[in-house]
Protein backbone atom coordinates (compact mmCIF):
# COMPACT_ATOMS: atom_id res chain seq x y z
CA UNK A 1 0.00 0.00 0.00
CA UNK A 2 1.50 3.85 -0.86
CA UNK A 3 1.42 6.43 1.76
CA UNK A 4 -1.12 8.22 -1.22
CA UNK A 5 -3.74 5.02 -0.47
CA UNK A 6 -3.06 5.19 3.35
CA UNK A 7 -3.94 8.86 3.34
CA UNK A 8 -7.19 8.24 1.33
CA UNK A 9 -7.95 5.53 3.25
CA UNK A 10 -8.56 7.93 6.17
CA UNK A 11 -5.48 6.91 8.09
CA UNK A 12 -3.18 8.61 10.24
CA UNK A 13 -0.80 9.62 8.39
CA UNK A 14 1.12 12.14 10.34
CA UNK A 15 4.75 14.13 9.95
CA UNK A 16 6.58 11.38 12.19
CA UNK A 17 5.06 8.35 9.83
CA UNK A 18 6.08 10.95 7.09
CA UNK A 19 9.93 11.42 8.81
CA UNK A 20 10.30 7.74 9.00
CA UNK A 21 9.68 6.78 5.18
CA UNK A 22 12.37 9.87 4.74
CA UNK A 23 15.17 8.14 6.67
CA UNK A 24 14.43 4.34 5.13
CA UNK A 25 14.51 5.62 1.87
CA UNK A 26 17.51 4.07 -0.17
CA UNK A 27 18.93 2.37 3.15
CA UNK A 28 18.56 -0.60 5.59
CA UNK A 29 18.66 0.63 8.93
CA UNK A 30 18.15 -0.99 12.24
CA UNK A 31 15.53 0.09 15.12
CA UNK A 32 18.67 1.99 17.01
CA UNK A 33 19.92 3.97 13.88
CA UNK A 34 16.73 4.55 12.43
CA UNK A 35 15.61 6.10 16.14
CA UNK A 36 19.45 8.06 15.89
CA UNK A 37 18.14 9.59 12.51
CA UNK A 38 14.75 10.60 13.88
CA UNK A 39 16.20 12.26 16.92
CA UNK A 40 18.40 14.15 14.57
CA UNK A 41 14.98 15.57 13.48
CA UNK A 42 13.43 16.05 16.90
CA UNK A 43 11.20 12.94 16.73
CA UNK A 44 12.94 11.10 20.04
CA UNK A 45 9.48 9.29 20.94
CA UNK A 46 10.98 5.38 21.14
CA UNK A 47 6.93 4.63 21.63
CA UNK A 48 6.20 5.93 18.62
CA UNK A 49 9.06 4.57 16.36
CA UNK A 50 8.05 1.36 17.80
CA UNK A 51 4.64 2.09 16.77
CA UNK A 52 4.94 3.46 13.93
CA UNK A 53 7.20 0.70 12.38
CA UNK A 54 4.45 -1.99 13.40
CA UNK A 55 1.42 0.19 11.62
CA UNK A 56 4.10 0.58 8.30
CA UNK A 57 4.69 -3.45 8.80
CA UNK A 58 1.18 -4.03 8.98
CA UNK A 59 0.55 -1.96 6.25
CA UNK A 60 2.87 -3.76 3.75
CA UNK A 61 5.06 -0.18 3.72
CA UNK A 62 7.83 -1.96 5.36
CA UNK A 63 10.09 -5.12 5.22
CA UNK A 64 11.85 -6.30 8.47
CA UNK A 65 15.22 -8.29 7.42
CA UNK A 66 16.57 -10.63 10.45
CA UNK A 67 20.25 -10.80 9.43
CA UNK A 68 21.99 -12.94 12.59
CA UNK A 69 19.36 -12.07 14.78
CA UNK A 70 19.37 -7.88 14.01
CA UNK A 71 16.11 -6.66 12.52
CA UNK A 72 16.99 -4.24 9.92
CA UNK A 73 14.12 -2.24 8.08
CA UNK A 74 13.49 -1.40 4.41
CA UNK A 75 10.53 0.32 2.40
CA UNK A 76 8.53 -2.12 1.05
CA UNK A 77 7.06 0.10 -1.66
CA UNK A 78 8.32 2.98 -3.81
CA UNK A 79 11.61 1.31 -4.11
CA UNK A 80 12.96 0.59 -8.17
CA UNK A 81 14.29 -2.29 -6.81
CA UNK A 82 11.03 -4.49 -5.51
CA UNK A 83 8.00 -4.09 -4.21
CA UNK A 84 6.30 -6.13 -0.80
CA UNK A 85 6.03 -9.17 -2.26
CA UNK A 86 9.30 -9.92 -4.21
CA UNK A 87 12.73 -9.16 -2.50
CA UNK A 88 16.31 -10.43 -3.28
CA UNK A 89 18.76 -8.58 -1.07
CA UNK A 90 22.32 -9.71 -0.94
CA UNK A 91 24.50 -9.35 2.63
CA UNK A 92 28.01 -8.32 1.71
CA UNK A 93 30.04 -9.05 5.38
CA UNK A 94 33.40 -7.77 5.50
CA UNK A 95 35.27 -8.49 8.44
CA UNK A 96 37.19 -5.32 8.57
CA UNK A 97 34.17 -3.46 9.47
CA UNK A 98 31.15 -4.64 12.05
CA UNK A 99 28.35 -3.90 9.47
CA UNK A 100 27.25 -5.69 6.93
CA UNK A 101 26.21 -4.17 3.84
CA UNK A 102 22.87 -5.00 2.15
CA UNK A 103 22.70 -4.30 -1.48
CA UNK A 104 19.04 -4.69 -3.33
CA UNK A 105 18.90 -6.79 -6.54
CA UNK A 106 16.28 -6.75 -9.15
CA UNK A 107 15.81 -10.10 -11.15
CA UNK A 108 12.14 -10.41 -11.92
CA UNK A 109 13.54 -14.28 -13.69
CA UNK A 110 14.52 -15.08 -10.43
CA UNK A 111 10.99 -14.90 -9.04
CA UNK A 112 9.22 -16.46 -12.00
CA UNK A 113 11.51 -19.51 -11.70
CA UNK A 114 10.50 -20.09 -8.50
CA UNK A 115 6.76 -19.64 -8.66
CA UNK A 116 7.09 -21.98 -11.98
CA UNK A 117 8.84 -24.69 -10.08
CA UNK A 118 7.00 -27.74 -9.82
CA UNK A 119 7.67 -28.15 -5.93
CA UNK A 120 5.37 -24.95 -5.95
CA UNK A 121 2.52 -26.29 -8.47
CA UNK A 122 -0.29 -26.73 -5.80
CA UNK A 123 0.49 -23.29 -3.90
CA UNK A 124 -0.28 -19.69 -4.23
CA UNK A 125 2.84 -18.11 -3.58
CA UNK A 126 1.99 -14.97 -1.25
CA UNK A 127 5.50 -13.42 -1.45
CA UNK A 128 9.18 -14.48 -2.43
CA UNK A 129 12.25 -13.05 0.09
CA UNK A 130 15.39 -13.98 -0.48
CA UNK A 131 18.67 -13.18 1.60
CA UNK A 132 21.90 -13.95 0.29
CA UNK A 133 24.94 -14.01 2.66
CA UNK A 134 28.15 -13.65 1.02
CA UNK A 135 32.15 -12.16 1.58
CA UNK A 136 33.65 -10.55 -1.80
CA UNK A 137 35.91 -13.26 -3.82
CA UNK A 138 39.43 -12.91 -3.24
CA UNK A 139 40.21 -12.67 -7.33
Amino acid sequence: MKPQKLIEDNKRFTKARRALLEVLKNRHLTFKEIYEELSKKGYKNMSTLYNNLQFFLNNNLIIEINLDGTKYYDLGTDNPFHDHDSHLHIVLKNHNESSPVIKEVDYPEIYDAIKSHPVFKHYDIDYIRILVSATKNKK
